[in-house]
């Protein structure tokens, strides 16, 4: 009945629909202020400036990982053959001097020093006195027997140049040595030649021996 009075009085309609509209705009007018928008960000800045950044663990870097070590045995004419822990990247030279150098008998020339080491490898380093018994009979010294050791009675002053720290002077005083008094009758008389000291003699005499 009321609502039918409504529509039945028009001014009584047009105040309400005015307190409708009224309270609308109203609460249009206050919402801003009861709620708050933010602000908008200012031209050219960075949207997530301010925000913190994310923490990413570091992935190990592989090629920072240090090589493995090498192991290598070394026999021969060196003075400590053994087995030997060297870094990677060594050469023969560094397991040599692990060894404890090389020894006056060694053949140097079949050397190659420089040549990298692989793990698990065997290095040998041969003697003259090695080669020598491994070279076939005609390419033996003249001067030299059987197992490739010189003849100290037989061997020409050039072929006792050959020796370690053997010149012409010396190669010659041997000879004139065996002219003079007769064969050496043993090895240690090279210690009878002047310029031989014990040094010297300590390194040709692996190398050298006496025949009749």
């Amino acid at each position: 009945m009321e609502l039918a009075a409504l529509w039945r009085s028009p001014r009584l309609l047009a105040a309400m629909l005015c307190f409708v509209l009224g309270a609308v705009i109203l609460v249009a007018g206050l919402a801003p202020r009861l709620f708050p928008q933010p602000a908008p960000a200012p031209a050219g800045a960075d949207p997530l400036e301010g925000l913190e950044p994310l923490a990413v663990p570091a992935l190990p870097d592989a090629a920072s990982d240090a090589p493995a070590d090498v192991v290598v045995y070394i026999s021969g004419a060196v003075w400590r053959p053994d087995v030997y822990q060297l870094p990677a990247g060594a050469r023969v030279n560094d397991a040599v001097a692990a060894a404890g150098g090389l020894r006056p008998e060694a053949a140097r020339e079949r050397v190659n020093l420089a040549e990298p080491l692989r793990d698990a490898q065997h290095v040998h380093i041969a003697s003259v006195a090695e080669l020598a018994a491994e070279a076939p009979a005609e390419a033996r010294a003249p001067g030299a027997d059987a197992a490739g050791l010189l003849d100290l009675n037989r061997a020409s002053a050039a072929e006792l140049e050959e020796l370690p720290g053997i010149g012409p002077t010396l190669a010659g005083r041997i000879v004139a040595r065996r002219e003079e008094q007769g064969p050496f009758r043993a090895v240690e008389e090279l210690r009878e030649v002047t310029g031989i000291g014990e040094k010297l003699f300590a390194q040709i005499a692996p190398l050298v021996t006496v025949g009749p």
